[in-house]
């Protein structure tokens, strides 16, 4: 193997012997040619580089470099500066190149694991529910606003009735629109109050002072009560949307009768003749009119509720519904589809239990031990669910569907007598931390898995 043509340098080791003679002869001729040279003419330039390269090229061809004598010289030659240069710049691409396959390899293990690794779902919008919220507040009724109960509104949503806090025989109505503007005096010695279907009148029982016995009274909204002429336990309107009758009861001799009259008080026109005992505090039909529902009380018209009797009208059929126990019942209502019943009752102890009952067989569909006072309860137009007041705070029971959700109060504040409208939207009293009380209406919106028109 032979290398590029090399001048030696002063720090190699030269053969000797006769390749010694033989360099110091041709040195003395290369001393000879470069005595000429320095005496050279402008012309002798090219023949004096055509002479050193010859001379070079000879001298060189006859030095022989052993492996040994290569490596010495290689390793006392200094390292050369591009080289450094280019081990650099190559150590720099390497790291830099590492440096990306890293980040590349972490990048794929972040969309690996955001991909397939389990996370944690948000929470689900409701599924075809229906959550409320407050859309007005509007100024509670100075009766109400001074302790009174909420404890009816028309079958239309725009009329109220409100009971007095200090005496349960005052009643006054009011319009949504205009509570405080609106509320007006309706009764006095009211025993019980029923709002018409279309929303315009009240039919109550009432006794006067010096009265015998109670009287059927008629009060228009917007107005004071005035007597019918009859004397009477409890009343109630004959359902059907454009009824105009009332029914009424009275009691006499161990019986109790069922009679039919107008809004004028004539002419009235017996129903039914029921055995029954005890007197009748309060009737309701069910909205197809199929049954009456009956309270009854052992104690007088004015003593606590003890039973709930049952009258099929196509029959005149009466049955013990709930009979009498040690319990007082403080109110009751019918489903929409008038299949179900609900009442409230108080043990010796003070527990409220509300309970549905299906209708006419009388079996529970639901017993609901409550935590503390019952404040008002009502049915959801659709028949579905229950919404009630349990210490001061709202809830609902869902007997079918989806569910629903209402706006709980604030710190310290209460949600009272909640009546669910026709239209869908719910009323209460709300009582704030201050103990200031206004009228809140609620009403659904829509959420995410609702569907327009739904």
């Amino acid at each position: 193997m032979s290398d590029a043509p090399h001048e030696p340098q002063p720090s190699e080791e030269l053969p000797t012997d006769q390749s010694a003679q033989s360099a110091e002869r041709r040195g003395r001729q290369g001393a000879e040619e470069r005595e000429r040279v320095n005496h050279r003419t402008p012309g002798d330039d090219v023949l004096l580089g055509e002479v050193i390269r010859r001379a070079l090229q000879e001298q060189a061809a006859h030095i022989h470099f052993s492996p040994e004598l290569r490596a010495r010289i290689l390793s006392g030659l200094p390292p050369r500066a591009p080289e450094r240069r280019d081990q650099r710049t190559r150590r720099r691409s390497r790291l830099a190149l590492a440096l990306a396959a890293t980040l590349t390899l972490l990048l794929c293990l972040v969309l690996v694991l955001l991909l397939f690794l389990p996370q944690t779902p948000p929470a689900p919008p409701l599924a075809n529910g229906v959550r409320y919220q407050v859309v007005q507040t509007l100024a509670a009724p100075p009766a109400l606003a001074q302790g009174g109960r909420l404890v009816a509104v028309d079958p239309t949503g725009h009329h109220l009735v409100i009971q007095d806090g200090r005496d349960p025989g005052v009643m006054y109505t009011a319009s949504l629109n205009d509570p405080v503007g609106s509320q007006l005096l309706a009764m006095r010695e009211a025993h019980d109050a029923a709002w018409s279907p279309d929303g315009t009148a009240l039919v109550t029982v009432v006794t006067p002072p010096g009265a015998e016995q109670p009287l059927l009274a008629l009060v228009p909204y917007g107005q004071y009560m005035y007597p019918l002429g009859e004397a009477a336990l409890a009343a109630t309107w004959t359902p059907g949307a454009g009824s105009t009758t009332i029914t009424y009861v009275t009691g006499a001799n161990g019986q109790t009768q069922l009679w039919q009259t107008t809004r004028g008080g004539h002419p009235t026109q017996l129903l039914a003749t029921m055995n029954l005992r005890l007197t009748v505090q309060h009737l309701a039909w069910s909205p197809d009119g199929r049954y009456l529902a009956l309270l009854v009380s052992n104690e007088g018209l004015n003593g606590p509720g003890r039973a709930i009797y049952l009258m099929n009208h196509a029959s005149g059929q009466v049955t013990a519904l709930v009979p009498i126990g040690d319990f007082t019942i403080t109110s009751f209502g019918w489903s929409p589809d008038s299949q179900r019943l609900t009442y409230a009752r108080r043990d010796a102890a003070g527990h409220t239990l509300l309970t549905t009952l299906a209708i006419p067989d009388g079996r529970p569909l639901l017993s609901l031990p409550l935590q503390g006072e019952l404040d008002g309860w009502s049915w959801s137009p659709d028949g579905r669910a229950l919404v009630y007041s349990d210490d001061g705070r709202l809830y609902v029971h869902i007997f079918s569907g989806s569910p629903i959700v209402l706006p709980q109060p604030e710190a310290g504040a209460r949600q009272l007598f909640p009546f669910w409208l026709r239209d869908g939207r719910l009323l209460l009293v709300h009582i704030a931390a201050s103990g200031q009380r206004a009228l809140q209406l609620l009403a659904p919106v829509p959420t995410a898995a609702s569907s327009p028109g739904s």
